[in-house]
């Protein structure tokens, strides 16, 4: 469970130091990355902020993907993107039940939200578990040897 503590541990102390230093845009590579202080009330990219059950949907689907990437047997990629959608989607959740918004701040020019750390680690998982489907890599056995 590296990856889950990891990701909520990382992306809370981000978005502490965000809701307590960041009062005005920051620009970080100008042009291309800067951060800016929102609060989104929705799911994702602002979607579903008037629909609280959906929260709890997201909720539950959270406790599964625990609960399955606890005990399965797949492989080291798929383990650790489960991890991260895990830890990402707990801690968006934290904000949720803290707050009643999740804090954003990453702004990329070129990308049409603003997202947080959760959010980065979430799309991480996937494409890791994504790379582990079209690799074939192997299941790895609790005793660590590979099938």
């Amino acid at each position: 469970m590296f990856w889950v503590t990891f990701v909520i541990l990382m992306d809370q102390l981000s978005k502490m130091l965000v809701e307590n230093f960041l009062f005005q845009p920051f620009f970080a590579i100008p042009g291309v990355l800067w951060f800016t202080y929102t609060r989104n009330t929705g799911i994702v990219f602002g979607l579903f902020s008037k629909s609280p059950w959906v929260l709890w949907v997201t909720f539950a689907v959270t406790l599964a993907l625990s609960v399955v990437s606890s005990f399965t047997k797949g492989s080291t990629l798929t383990k650790a993107g489960l991890q991260m959608i895990v830890g990402g989607a707990t801690g968006n959740i934290i904000d949720r039940f803290r707050f009643g918004y999740v804090v954003d701040f990453i702004n990329l020019r070129y990308f049409p939200a603003i997202f947080n750390i959760a959010d980065l680690f979430i799309t991480i998982g996937g494409v890791l578990i994504v790379l582990s489907l079209l690799m074939g890599e192997k299941k790895v056995e609790s005793h660590g040897e590979q099938r």
